[in-house]
Order: C-alpha cells, then structure tokens, then sequence
C-alpha cells in the first residue's frame, strides 16, 4: 500500500512537471501566433511613423490578453492529450494498471493545473483584458501626441497625417505656446485650403483623438476646384481640428463589449437596449463560463489522451485543435440561438461546457474497463476500415 502511494506522488510530480513545461511553451506559441496579426501593421509604425521600439513592444505587450482567452484553454489541451499520449504510446499507462493505480487518479495532477489555468483565465477575463485595452489605446494616443509633437518640430514641415502639412516658427515649449503656424490642409479632394497664423496652440482630446489648434490671428485661404472659386478671410480667432487615428494601426477606440470588465458591462447593460442588452448580458456571463470550459476539458482529455494511439507526433496537435474548434463552434452556435429565440443567457454560456462535461464524464468512467468503453476505438476503426471489394 505505501509503494502505491509513493508511486502515486512520485506520478503527480513527474506529469505535473511534463504538463506545465508543454503547457507554458504552447502558450507562447499560440500567443505569438495570433500576436502576429497585428506586426505588420506595428512595424509600419516603426518604419514610416518612426514611433520607438520601446512603444512596440508595449503594444504587443497589451495585445496578448484579448488572446490570451483562446491560448490558454488551447495550450491546456495541446498539452494534455500530447503527454497522456505519449504515456499510452509507450505503455507507461498498462504498467500503471500492472502497479495497481487507478486510472482515475490521473486527473489529480490534471485538474491541478486545470484549477490553476481557470484563475488564469478569469483574472485576464475579468480584469486584465479591460486593463490591457485602456493600456492599449493610451499607447496609441501617446504614440498619436508623438507623431504631431511640437517641441521637437520646430522650423519643419511635419507631414506624419495624412494629406496635412504643419509648419511652426517658433515653439514657447513653458507656455506651450506657437507662432509663425502654416497648415495646409489637402484631405478633401474637392478643395484646397491653408491656414495661416501668427500664434496659437495646440491641444488633443485623449478620449477621441481629436487634434485642434486653437488659432489667433491668421487667415485662412481656400480653392474650390468644382466651383472655381478662391475665398479669403482673415480670422481673430478660428479652430482647426483634424482626427489622429489616420496615423495610428488600429482605428477603433470605443471600447468592445469582450473588452470590458463586469462593473463596465453591468453598467453598459442597464443602460442599453434590445440586442445590445442581450450582447451584454452574454458578455457578463462569459468572463466566467470561459474559464470554466477548462473543467470540462480535465473531464475530456484525460480518456482522449489515454485512449489515443500511435498516430503520428502531430496527432495530438490535431485531436487538441479539432475539440477546441467544436467547443467555439458550439458556442457561436449557442449564441445565434440565444440571440434569436432569447433563450437565458446563463444557460447559452453554460452550455457548451455541460454537454463537453457529460462526454468526459462518460468517458471517463471507462478509463479502467478493458472491454467496454471502446467508444473511440469503435470510431477510429469505422474511420480507417477499408471499402470491402466488390462481389
């Protein structure tokens, strides 16, 4: 009795130690995987903006946690079924049963790691996701106050947005202060215009990304192209305004439902109405029926894992992706019917969860039943059976 309990420590430590190593390095690369989307257009930022590296990389930084809610279910799955694979395959699952351990007992070690991705995941959920998108837009707007800065733009033509030419004199970088300021102003193809002036400054609504400069005496010249008129007007006071995000890789700056967190979409959802409400209120119920899709996932990938024969070192990755992808179709599935019949939204996140949860549960009761229990083993042959030659 004790040599099975040592032998069953001794287990817990040696997969704990294999599932977390697997683990982590799938994470990163499904992480990066994804992060990869958005470098293109960062390294645009670097190569035509001049924006510093050091604002990339906190970019990419603050673009992993709205990831991080599909890698690291993924990588928990990729990890699991690899490693129990890999015990099948080379027979360390029958000398366990020969030692007299219970099959069962695997998932100790399995739902330990489980437990700890599920806090994982409902922290970046619930909290980081929302912190890393205000992080994320505050990145840009600096970014966006870099590419029009004044202070080190003086006596320059500075063309970073797009159709507009802005030229300052003289900068009072204490009182923030310009004078000598030429805008030309090309956006509208239908006409032309340049402002001129002899002071202002400048100023930039962090929320919208506006840019206005607040102008004093100045005029403004404008060509109209279709009509062929030229107009000229001499102003004491006038306000150019102009949007930053033209120069910035992502445009949108409202925050997304996924990208709340509970007190934002509690407060969006008493506020909204009809679909919007619903959208809500599936969002508040998904920071938590996501990470809890990890429980059904120890039920499942235990017996799949066990159960899985000597396929190919790619099989895993395969049988991991094709229960993820089902899950998450399953899950739109589940909202498109929510959203039409206006089922309960507690029940149309949960859902996907219970049925993957019963199909665990059932396979796992046949973890240590040798003849019965053969419900993969049935499918697989079903699909490798070869066409019976015609009579």
């Amino acid at each position: 009795m004790k040599r099975v309990r040592f032998l069953r420590r001794k287990l817990y430590f040696y997969l704990l130690k294999e599932l977390i190593l697997l683990f982590f390095l799938s994470l990163i690369v499904f992480t990066f995987i994804l992060v990869m989307s958005r470098l293109g257009k960062m390294a645009d930022l670097v190569i035509n903006k001049g924006v510093d590296f050091k604002d990339i990389v906190m970019l990419i930084a603050y673009s992993c946690p709205p990831f991080l809610a599909f890698t690291l279910p993924m990588a928990f799955l990729l990890s699991t079924v690899i490693v129990l694979g890999r015990l099948s395959s080379e027979n360390e699952i029958l000398a366990l049963k020969a030692s007299g351990v219970n099959l069962m007992y695997l998932f100790v070690p399995i739902s330990v790691l489980g437990v700890a991705i599920f806090f994982a995941g409902f922290l970046n959920n619930s909290l980081l996701l929302s912190k890393s998108s205000d992080a994320f837009r505050t990145t840009l707007v600096d970014i966006a106050k870099k590419g029009i800065s004044i202070e080190d733009k003086e006596g320059i033509f500075n063309d970073t947005i797009p159709g507009v030419v802005i030229y300052i004199d003289r900068v009072d970088a204490r009182n923030k202060a310009l004078s000598g300021i030429v805008i030309s102003d090309d956006r509208d193809e239908a006409a032309r215009q340049t402002v001129t002036a002899e002071t202002g400054y400048v100023n930039v609504d962090t929320d919208t990304l506006d840019l206005s400069f607040k102008l004093k005496n100045g005029s403004l010249q404008r060509w109209e192209k279709q009509a062929e008129a030229y107009r000229s007007l001499s102003f004491k006071d006038y306000t150019f305004s102009l949007n930053l995000a033209s120069i910035l890789p992502n445009r949108e700056f409202r925050k997304r439902p996924y990208e709340m967190d509970i007190n934002e979409l509690r407060k969006a959802f008493s506020t909204s109405k009809g679909e919007d409400r619903y959208e809500f209120s599936l969002e508040i119920y998904k920071k938590v029926s996501v990470p809890f899709s990890i429980f059904a996932f120890v039920l499942l990938t235990l017996p799949l894992g066990i159960k899985r024969k000597t396929e190919g070192r790619l099989s895993g990755v395969v049988y991991s992706l094709l229960i993820f992808i089902c899950y998450y179709i399953l899950s739109a599935i589940m909202e498109n019917i929510g959203k039409v019949y206006e089922a309960s939204p507690l029940l149309v996140c949960f859902a996907p969860n219970i049925i993957f949860s019963a199909a665990g549960i059932y396979l796992a009761t046949q973890l240590n039943n040798e003849d019965k229990g053969r419900v993969l083993d049935k499918l697989r042959g079903l699909w490798e059976r070869p066409y019976a030659p015609a009579d």
